[in-house]
């Protein structure tokens, strides 16, 4: 397939063009990545001013290295959100942005908002929440959140329908994948660089997920297969995989390299957020551990995205026996997960070759619909 054409940039009509998004890392590494992706994206592609505020820029730098609060990388000026900050502790009205996003966990400062109320015309702000396939999410989208102050917030969902926000995805995205695909020596050199090299009739996973997985339960299945694997596990990420005999340590990838790793893999293991759209876009089969909620609340969002994720994908009913019983171990509470994993990876890894091209007609389909960022100016410049 080719990439469609890009859409037109609606930043002509927003009100400003100055943006300052607010980031707090809750999920490990995944807030940095969703927020550094979503500012360097309208920063390149739409052309607004941004400042990320992030209260943990070391978490942002390991993935973006250079990234360090003071810098400005591909547009996008980096700041640490702390409310001690002398510049956010006497914010000035005029010095308020245009357009104010509360990225995830992440909100603006109380001396901010104070900032925000006197402000002339006021800023739009807008609630960047989690993103989740679930059928409320389409029906809460957009709506307004009037505060006591006076202030409106506006709740803005990622989702999976065209009633949602959608999945950030750069214009480019699809047209690199496919160019990477038709270069072979492009896989042979990203692995290469990974010390990998790949042997006849293997195929390779690569596996990033929480510290609380069963990782020597889900090895384990890898290595009684029929068919030869190796697991691609980045070192800091699943310590109890060393020594595993199909565990293979690479090194931890930044941001700009994870999705050339994602296509060189035959199966992606991916968790949170971040890694789990990329997972998506690069037409793989894929495993999704979802962050995990108290009480298993989690479990819900997962059911509900292997529910929209078979809608366009449409595999065949062992195809999707197999996805939805690999999601539904593996996201199950640890000791529950290691005893259903094997028969649940096994049935996902037996329908293995029907799934590649359920993947791509997945990535087909929502590749012709908006992306998030455009969504999200639109959505700024529609007037909300």
């Amino acid at each position: 397939m080719h990439a469609p054409a890009a859409p037109a940039d609606r930043t002509a009509t927003l009100p400003g063009r100055r943006w300052d998004l607010f980031c707090a890392v809750v999920d490990n590494l995944g807030d940095a990545a969703i927020g550094w992706r979503l500012a360097r994206q309208l920063s390149l592609e739409h052309g607004l001013a941004l400042r990320l505020w992030i209260d943990r820029p070391d978490a942002l730098e390991t993935l973006v290295p250079g990234t360090e609060p003071g810098s400005s990388v591909d547009g996008v000026r980096i700041e640490r959100l702390d409310e001690s900050d002398a510049r956010l502790a006497a914010t000035a009205p005029g010095e308020v942005a245009d357009v104010v996003v509360g990225m995830l966990a992440g909100a603006p400062p109380e001396a901010y908002r104070a900032a925000m109320r006197a402000r002339v015309p006021r800023a739009t702000w807008v609630a960047f929440e989690y993103l989740s396939a679930e059928p409320w999410i389409a029906t809460h989208h957009g709506l307004p959140s009037p505060k006591p102050d006076g202030l409106v917030e506006h709740f803005f969902f990622p989702g999976f329908g065209p009633a949602t926000g959608g999945l950030l995805r750069e214009r480019d995205l699809v047209a690199r994948r496919e160019a990477f695909e038709a270069d072979p020596a492009a896989r042979a050199a990203t692995l290469a660089a990974l010390g990998v090299v790949p042997r006849a009739g293997e195929r390779l996973a690569s596996l990033f997920c929480y510290p609380d997985a069963p990782v020597v339960a889900l090895l384990d299945v890898f290595a009684a297969r029929p068919e030869p694997w190796r697991v691609l596990v980045p070192r800091g990420v699943a310590p109890a995989s060393a020594g595993h005999p199909v565990a293979v340590p690479v090194p931890f990838m930044p941001q700009r390299d994870y999705d050339a790793l994602l296509w060189s893999c035959d199966l992606n293991l991916v968790r949170g957020e971040e890694s789990f759209v990329r997972a998506l876009w690069a037409t793989r089969p894929m495993l999704w551990q979802a962050y995990r909620q108290d009480e298993g609340a989690h479990r819900p969002k997962v059911r509900a995205f292997v529910d929209a994720w078979a809608r366009d994908a449409a595999p065949s009913e062992p195809a999707l026996r197999g996805v939805a019983a690999a999601h539904e171990a593996w996201n199950a509470p640890p000791a529950e997960c290691a005893a259903a994993l094997p028969g649940a990876l096994n049935a996902l890894l037996d329908a293995f070759d029907e799934l590649a091209p359920a993947c791509h007609r997945w990535a087909e389909a929502n590749a012709e619909t908006p992306d998030l960022a455009t969504r999200l100016v639109g959505f700024v410049g529609g007037g909300l």
